[in-house]
């Protein structure tokens, strides 16, 4: 079995005489002196009690971790190697009948030396010795288990399970979960809630047995549990758990609820009570306006069982007509006649609505007085909830506030005092508010009763919102909920995986993000002269090439005199997309190309030299400028159809000898990216970069570089067009192969990086 030394320096042991058991650690960890690694040789050894066992060979890697390699038999298979962090846990050879997937993050490579698999979520990786793991990773694109891979590739299933725990140990394969019943991951949530979900000082009293009765068998994935704490020295608490929904209107195309309900229930001495049922409504396909909107929460009402009519009640109907749709609504066991309505309050202006709505149907002032206080927690998604009370003829007198967002929460402090809180109310929920979140992660159980290394669910306890009561006899009342949740890994294919890294990254975005950013990556990054040579800035001519179109002389000192102020440029500045527009003078292309590109002396001290260069109205690393522009002209008066390299130093114009089909592409495109349907910018101004000439001097970062000084162009060229009364849109991307045939450029030489397109305004 392969093993990994975690060093540390809190143990004490002598590596002559060591036991391998003596090693050890609580949790499957090898744990030794921090010079234990300056003990053994170069060529790698072990503690003389370990004999000559190759599986307890131990690689020495750069940096003075050590490297764990995964034998088959004696045959070594594949090493991992540490990167910028030490590896700190002991990896275990994975079970030969759990299912295992291949990250959709994990990529096979070779280098010049070595074939490597790697993972952006990390900067180990696994070196691969032998050619049949490379088959166990290609197998993995499939669910499989060590067995059937074992029996693909060609290795044992011991050095299947050894490579596989290799891998496991740094998210480069994972278990996957198979179809477990969810009701056994709820109960442990329940069990794990009933001791942790509390904090000190509220009594546990009741609570176990009213959890108890909570009928879980029909839970699903949305399962959650919310305790409503009282921080008004009752120091009572309230279940609400999530179910699912299964009542009229929450089924078929025009669904009016969502398919799951809160539940919330008194607990007292064990016993609970239903005190009401809480539902989302879905929200309209189209906004609904007046009386559609009356109309459709009389038909959700309807659904509900609930008898409250809105017709008759002009306060409820001036709510709706105001603040929109509730997003939750609650109905009363009881109570048929009584709902509670959940507003979404985004903004002061929505507040002021409500306040003055309320104020005319003359809630008590002592409240409503109040709602200054309220105002500095507004902002924020998800937005501050109104809950209030409708019935038949009006509304009830108590207010809620719902606060969600932490900026807001950070903020209870001064506004409790503000709103008169009694200070011991203050302290209680404060000690609430502070309670440290707690996670963990629960796992299947094997047929026989023991642990399986197959995750079920994640788990976590913590701060849901607080809620502002305000009563009709002028008490503000202040509540917290903390929410106990259960997020299942028990579909079929999904892993934990799914739960750490959100779905909305994907492989190639999450590979150059930690390719080009220190933490993950063992290569150095910046100006590593990998080519042994720095290259300098090459100047541009100022002699025109023969036959360029020479481009309107442009006077920059006088355009920028007559430019509006900068901070108006800015606040000017948008995208316009129209191009139905007449044609673009070529004076104006000419001016907007001077504008962006036109050379200014700069001078640098390098060693002691003066060095005299030309630099740009944007930044560029290295004063490469790497970027050059291609002008796609569709509709320029004076200026054939067609594509030209721009050259700054003779601001002129060379014609670019390319596939016309392929040129007509490239402006076509940009219509497709602005979805502007079949008309044309009148110019299409395409970001070139050199890249040899930026590369060879910046290692691992040279095409980030070209991304962020397409930025500064672009921001640039906006500007600019601002500046001029010109409309332009940065496009988000382009073909650069339809590019490279349009111009007959190099596709890896000089190709296309960025595209903003420049038309006149009307």
């Amino acid at each position: 079995m392969s093993k990994i030394v975690a060093l540390s320096p809190a143990v004490t042991i002598k590596s002559a005489d060591a036991n391998w058991s003596e090693l050890v650690g609580p949790s499957g960890t090898l744990v030794v002196p921090a010079d234990f690694a300056g003990t053994l040789p170069t060529n790698g050894a072990t503690p003389s009690s370990a004999g000559s066992d190759p599986r307890l060979m131990q690689k020495l890697a750069d940096g003075g971790f050590l490297a764990v390699t995964a034998y088959d038999g004696d045959v070594p298979l594949a090493t991992l190697v540490p990167g910028v962090k030490p590896l700190a846990l002991m990896p275990v050879d994975a079970l030969p009948a759990t299912a295992f997937r291949l990250s959709r993050f994990a990529y096979l490579h070779r280098t010049k030396r070595r074939v490597v698999i790697e993972i952006p979520t990390t900067s180990a990786y696994l070196e691969i010795h032998d050619p049949r793991v490379a088959a166990v990773a290609a197998g993995l694109a499939f669910d499989q288990t060590p067995i059937a891979l074992a029996a693909s590739s060609g290795l044992s299933v011991s050095g299947v399970c050894e490579v596989l725990g290799l891998m496991r140990s740094i998210g480069i394969v994972m278990a996957v979960a198979r179809g477990l019943e969810f009701v056994p991951a709820v109960n442990s949530l329940i069990s794990w809630a009933e001791g942790e979900a509390l904090p000190r000082g509220f009594s546990h009293t009741g609570l176990v047995a009213g959890i108890n009765q909570i009928p879980v068998e029909g839970a699903d994935a949305s399962f959650h549990l919310l305790f409503e704490l009282h921080h008004d020295g009752s120091r009572q608490v309230d279940i609400s758990v999530c179910l699912p929904y299964e009542g009229d209107g929450a089924t078929g195309d025009r669904a009016l609820l969502t398919r799951t309900g809160f539940y919330e229930f008194d607990v007292v001495d064990g016993v609970e009570s239903l005190m009401g049922a809480f539902l989302h409504l879905v929200p309209p396909t189209d906004p609904l306006e007046g009386h559609a909107q009356e109309q459709r929460l009389h038909q959700t009402l309807r659904a509900l069982g609930s008898t409250c009519q809105l017709a008759n009640n002009p306060d409820a109907t001036a709510l709706v007509a105001d603040l929109g749709l509730p997003g939750m609504i609650a109905v009363l066991p009881g109570r048929e006649d009584v709902v509670r309505m959940l507003f979404a309050i985004p903004d002061t202006e929505t507040l002021d609505l409500a306040k003055k709505i309320l104020q005319n149907a003359g809630l008590p002032t002592s409240g409503l007085s109040r709602f200054l206080a309220i105002k500095p927690l507004l902002g924020g998604v998800p937005s501050v909830r109104l809950a209030i009370d409708v019935t038949h003829t009006g509304l009830g007198p108590r207010i809620g506030f719902e606060v969600f967002t932490p900026q807001a929460i950070a903020l209870l402090p001064e506004v409790m005092v503000n709103l008169g809180v009694e200070r011991q109310m203050q302290v209680s929920a404060l000690a609430a508010v502070g309670e440290v979140a707690k996670e963990r992660t629960v796992y299947e159980l094997n047929t026989d009763g023991s642990v399986s290394d197959i995750p079920a669910a994640r788990q976590r306890i913590g701060l849901s919102h607080v809620k502002i009561g305000l009563e009709q006899n002028g008490q503000v009342l202040i509540k917290t909920y903390a929410i106990a949740q259960s997020e299942p890994l028990n579909e079929v294919g999904k892993s934990v995986e799914d739960a750490d890294i959100p779905k909305s990254w994907e492989f190639h975005d999450l590979l150059f993000h930690s390719k080009t950013r220190n933490g993950r990556t063992l290569d150095k990054l910046g100006g590593t002269a990998r080519f042994t040579i720095i290259p300098h800035a090459a100047e541009p001519s100022t002699q025109p090439v023969p036959g360029d179109i020479l481009l309107p002389s442009i006077d920059i000192a006088n355009v920028i005199e007559l430019d509006p102020p900068f901070g108006t440029v800015l606040e000017k500045r948008t995208s316009i997309r129209a191009w139905d527009g007449p044609e673009l003078p070529v004076v104006k292309l000419a001016e907007l190309l001077a504008r962006v590109m036109h050379l200014i002396p700069r001078s640098d001290e390098t060693f002691g030299k003066l060095i005299e260069r030309s630099g740009r109205t944007y930044p560029s690393g290295g004063g490469l400028y790497e970027i050059d522009i291609v002008v796609f002209a569709s509709r320029v008066a004076g200026l054939t159809p067609g594509a030209y390299a721009y050259r700054q130093g003779s601001h002129s114009l060379g014609a670019l000898t390319g596939e016309l089909e392929h040129q007509e592409k490239v402006i076509f495109g940009a219509s497709e990216a602005v979805g502007g349907g079949m008309s044309r910018p009148q110019v299409l101004l395409v970001l070139a970069a050199r890249y040899p000439d930026i590369a060879t001097k910046y290692g691992g970062i040279a095409y980030s570089l070209m991304l962020k000084h397409v930025g500064v162009m672009m921001a640039t060229i906006q500007y600019s067009a601002t500046a001029m009364g010109l409309g332009s849109v940065p496009l988000g991307t382009g073909d650069s192969d339809a590019f490279a045939l349009a111009t007959g450029l190099d596709y890896y030489t000089q190709g296309s990086i960025g595209e903003i397109a420049i038309s006149p305004l009307y």
